[in-house]
């Protein structure tokens, strides 16, 4: 049976400072220094909640605060696309951190910061977190076919761009592009060669396109 390596006794007595700053870090050589480190970094996932929080903020001026973002991110996001995927709806930062093992105010924190817009909602801003994943996931409906897909991809990607767009129409079979009706009927009805040409335009690749 493996049993978990003993702390060195320096080590030890720095974790049972209120607040650990570099200075504190002079009573050990500098391959100490290195280990302790790795040591305080080793603890973050094992952490949960509010003790999460308190080690942090005992321990946050030798941690280095991009890792702790992308650790807490990346648990914020599991949880957000679980959630979505199982009951259709957002969740409110009491179910986030319940989740993810977080604690409220570490939540709230983190979606507040990743827009670092203060006035847009929790849940706004853990829609915004999800839109690069679900966006990929229409472009993959369109580019299958599907045209409500394309209505919904062409008008986020306007928006995101600031470029005009061709005036869309979208119906529950049919999207209309100024004066042209798409629908599946007529899709059937293009050829091999018609319908690889309008892949490459929804791809954006319309320069490969050999003149007729």
């Amino acid at each position: 049976m493996q049993t978990t390596p003993a702390i060195p006794q320096k080590f030890d007595e720095l974790m049972k400072l209120e607040k650990i700053e570099r200075r504190h870090l002079n009573i050990l050589t500098t391959a100490e220094q290195a280990d302790f480190l790795q040591f305080i970094h080793s603890k973050i996932p094992c952490l949960h909640g509010e003790e999460l929080d308190r080690y942090i903020e005992q321990t946050s001026s030798l941690l280095d605060q991009n890792e702790v973002w992308e650790f807490n991110h990346r648990k914020i996001a599991v949880i957000i696309e679980r959630y979505v995927k199982e009951t259709g709806n957002m969740p409110t930062t009491a179910d986030i951190a319940s989740g993810a093992k977080l604690s409220r105010t570490c939540v709230k924190r983190h979606l507040a910061s990743y827009n670092n817009s203060p006035n847009l909602s929790d849940q706004n801003n853990g829609i915004g977190m999800m839109l690069p994943r679900v966006m990929g996931g229409v472009l993959r409906q369109a580019l299958h076919g599907d045209l409500k897909a394309a209505k919904i991809y062409m008008d986020a990607a306007t928006k995101q761009t600031g470029t005009p767009a061709a005036t869309v129409i979208n119906q529950n079979n049919y999207i209309q592009i100024n004066n042209t009706i798409i629908n599946q009927q007529l899709i059937e009805q293009l050829k091999p060669e018609q319908l690889k040409k309008i892949e490459l335009i929804i791809n954006g690749k319309d320069e490969d396109i050999s003149p007729s």
